[in-house]
C-alpha cells in the first residue's frame, strides 16, 4: 500500500469517526434537553399539586373554624389561634411544593448544562480525532516513511 493509500483510508475512517462522535454529541444534547422538559413538567404538577392540596386544607380548616364556633362562640383567642395554626399548615402545604418545584426546576438547568457540555466535548473529540488522523496521514504520506501497523513496520 502506498503512503497516498494509507493517508486516504486513514482521512475516511477519521472523518466517518468525528461524525459519529459529532452525532453522539448530538444525541447526548437531545436526551439531556428532553429529561430537561421532563423535570419542568415535574416542576410545574408540583406547584399545582401543591396549589390544589392548599385549597383541600383550606376548605377543611373552614370547616373546622365553624365547628369550633358553634361549640364555643365566646372563645375568640382559641378560635383565632386555630385560625392562625390553620394558615400556617396552608403555607407550609404551598412551600413545601415550591421546594419540590426548585428540586426539578435546578434538575432541568443541570441537565440542559450537560447536554451543553456534552455536545462541546463531542466536537472537541471529532477535532481530535480529524488532527491525529492528518498527522498520521501527513507522515504517511511522505516519501521512503515505513508504515507501521501496531509492532511490524511495512515498506520503507
Amino acid at each position: 500500500m502506498t503512503g497516498i493509500e494509507v493517508a486516504v483510508i486513514t482521512a475516511i475512517g477519521a472523518g466517518v469517526t468525528a461524525v459519529g462522535q459529532l452525532q453522539a454529541g448530538a444525541n447526548a444534547q437531545k436526551a439531556a434537553n428532553f429529561n430537561a422538559q421532563v423535570a419542568s413538567n415535574n416542576a410545574n404538577a408540583a406547584r399545582l399539586a401543591a396549589a390544589e392540596d392548599g385549597k383541600r386544607q383550606s376548605r377543611l380548616s373552614a370547616k373546622r373554624q365553624g365547628a369550633n364556633r358553634a361549640q364555643d362562640p365566646d372563645k375568640l383567642d382559641l378560635l383565632e389561634d386555630n385560625a392562625l395554626e390553620e394558615e400556617l399548615a396552608f403555607q407550609s402545604i404551598i412551600h413545601a411544593g415550591e421546594i419540590q418545584a426548585t428540586g426539578f426546576t435546578n434538575n432541568a438547568q443541570l441537565d440542559i448544562a450537560k447536554g451543553k457540555a456534552a455536545k462541546s466535548a463531542s466536537r472537541v473529540a471529532a477535532a481530535g480525532t480529524l488532527l491525529g488522523a492528518a498527522s498520521k496521514g501527513f507522515s504517511a504520506s511522505k516519501p521512503g516513511t515505513p508504515l507501521t501497523f501496531g509492532a511490524e513496520s511495512v515498506g520503507g
